[in-house]
């Protein structure tokens, strides 16, 4: 599937707006995204993390991360790499030059799911990233 970057810039600045709106994502979405000094990243449970990543309720809007990642559509050349790498979608709408995969599963709850990121100790968020972690080791990027 090709994605339309037409749409998914439209999509990303809706969800930024209705994010804004809510209070949800603050005054600055970006601060939201970046690990707060000291982080130590908990080790998640890829299977509890493939239900979130189903999960609608973690959005204000009716999305999940499967709306735009399904069968690993809108992941760009980049998601290949090890992170922290440049995504598109951070550098154009935070100004963000590089991330790491728990920032950008943070990047995407602020935006696109217009929901407030999830508590960066929380168990979800590393199973969350678990699960993306184990997606990207499968992806091939579209030559």
């Amino acid at each position: 599937m090709k994605s339309n970057p037409f749409a998914w810039r439209t999509l990303i600045a809706t969800g930024l707006a209705l994010a804004a709106t809510l209070g949800f994502a603050g005054p600055d979405p970006a601060a939201s995204t970046i690990r707060p000094p000291g982080y130590q990243p908990l080790k998640g449970d890829a299977k509890a993390g493939m239900a979130l990543f189903n999960d609608t309720k973690l959005s204000t809007n009716g999305m999940s991360c499967a709306s735009c990642h399904a069968n690993h559509a809108a992941f760009g050349a980049s998601f290949a790499q090890p992170y922290p790498h440049t995504v598109a979608m951070a550098r154009d709408q935070l100004g963000r030059k590089s991330v790491y995969l728990d920032e950008m599963v943070q990047a995407c709850m602020v935006m696109p799911m217009a929901a407030r990121p999830l508590p960066w100790n929380s168990q979800a968020l590393a199973d969350l990233t678990a699960y993306t972690a184990g997606l990207q080791k499968t992806f091939k990027p579209a030559h």
